[in-house]
């Protein structure tokens, strides 16, 4: 009992540490782009810092994925708050020299130890909450990274041209301090055996690391491969549509494009939130497996639907609320994987198989983003089209991924 009691303040200590250096970053690039676009009018220097969010994740993977040795993850945790708030410090003092360059080098290097806490977290689920509670507090704590992006979200696109830049940069510096204390009153409730460090090993080694884990295991094959499938045909799509279709298609101005922004940040947080729960109430990860297969099968099917149907509809409520659902349960399916990676990745390979498998979501969601613009234009902004294309490719990796699993054949004891 004193462990599970522990087990929940530790819980409520680390997702609020998340919530509020997750949305002090956000804020930062939010504001940051819009000061950035207003002073120079430059598209490609605007969509570069738009980009600093995603690029740091996959060159963090192509150094190290192994999060797992060395270092208790908790200790790391609070380390890594403390390195980007100091990072955080110099920023401050190119912004005032309007050096948006040098401000990008260190948003570039901070955003590298920010994704290597991105995996940390989720490597410090398993001493941080007690093993029975681990995928189910591992999904809260994911979640409070989704709210802080909620929050930051709405927030700055209401106040972006009224905040001043500089005031921006102290708060996100002292988001992390303030994550930095929240984090050092939690405490280590699972001793888990930290395996001493290892020599980073070469990236071709981890991914065949990688696929051996998911070829061992087909439950961590379709748990590993949503969170990237998702995140590339959900996100990476909707993303670079959200500035254009509101004004092209609907021909509404510029503060529909607002207010999608805010429905997505509501639907994130409503979808996450909602998984949680739904996880603790049905114990999903302690039934048969065939019911994660069947979910992952309809909501992807559900997901794929509502999205066609919101880029098809001529009328802006209905799009609307299509287009909230479809984020919800976007959400709702990312969150599914993200969970079965906590509770199927072998021991030792939690850090490295998410740091992978969120990579992946990263780079090719950033890919496809910039497709679409192409595609737009190659179809005459034919948006029915081109993203039931997409849902088609979704659906069929997904499907193929689904029926890969055999039970009587896969199926072991953890």
């Amino acid at each position: 009992m004193i462990q599970i009691n522990r087990g929940r303040i530790n819980l409520l200590l680390s997702s609020a540490a998340f919530t509020i250096s997750s949305a002090g970053s956000v804020l930062l690039h939010i504001v940051l782009a819009v000061t950035v676009y207003a002073k120079t009018g430059s598209g490609l220097m605007t969509s570069l810092f738009v980009s600093l969010q995603w690029l740091p994740t996959l060159l963090v993977v192509l150094y190290r994925s192994d999060w797992d040795h060395g270092m208790n993850p908790r200790a790391r945790w609070l380390l890594l708050e403390f390195v980007s708030a100091a990072l955080t410090v110099p920023i401050y003092f190119f912004i005032t020299d309007t050096n948006y360059l040098g401000v990008a080098l260190l948003l570039l290097v901070r955003g590298l130890f920010d994704q290597v806490n991105r995996i940390n977290k989720t490597v410090a689920a398993r001493v941080l909450f007690p093993k029975p509670k681990a995928t189910h507090y591992a999904s809260f704590l994911q979640s409070s990274y989704h709210v802080g992006i909620g929050l930051a979200a709405v927030l700055g696109i209401f106040v972006a041209n009224r905040l001043d830049l500089r005031l921006v940069v102290i708060l996100d510096g002292a988001s992390f301090v303030i994550a930095a204390a929240l984090i050092s009153l939690t405490r280590t409730v699972e001793e888990v055996a930290q395996a001493a460090s290892v020599p980073r090993r070469s990236l071709k080694v981890r991914v065949a690391e990688y696929r051996d884990a998911l070829n061992s295991d087909r439950r961590l094959l379709l748990c590993a491969i949503l969170p990237p499938l998702t995140a590339t045909f959900f996100q990476g799509t909707y993303s670079a549509l959200q500035p254009i279709f509101p004004i092209q298609k609907l021909g509404l101005g510029p503060s529909a494009v607002s207010a999608s922004y805010v429905m997505a940040s509501v639907a994130v947080v409503v979808g996450s939130s909602s998984f949680s729960l739904a996880l603790k109430k049905y114990r999903l990860f302690e039934q048969p497996f065939t019911r994660i297969q069947l979910m992952a099968g309809l909501l992807s099917l559900l997901t794929a639907g509502l999205y066609v149907g919101a880029v098809a509809s001529m009328n802006p409520l209905v799009c609307a609320a299509l287009f909230t659902l479809m984020v919800i349960f976007f959400e709702f399916t990312w969150m599914l994987g993200y969970s079965g990676i906590v509770a199927f990745a072998p021991k030792g390979q939690l850090g490295s198989v998410f740091g992978i498998s969120f990579a992946l979501g990263c780079f090719f969601a950033s890919v496809l983003a910039a497709l679409v613009g192409a595609l737009l234009d190659r179809f005459g902004n034919d948006y029915t089209l081109l993203i039931g294309l997409f849902m088609m490719m979704y659906l069929s990796i997904v499907g193929l991924a689904v029926i890969s699993y055999k039970p009587a054949v896969a199926a072991y004891s953890e």
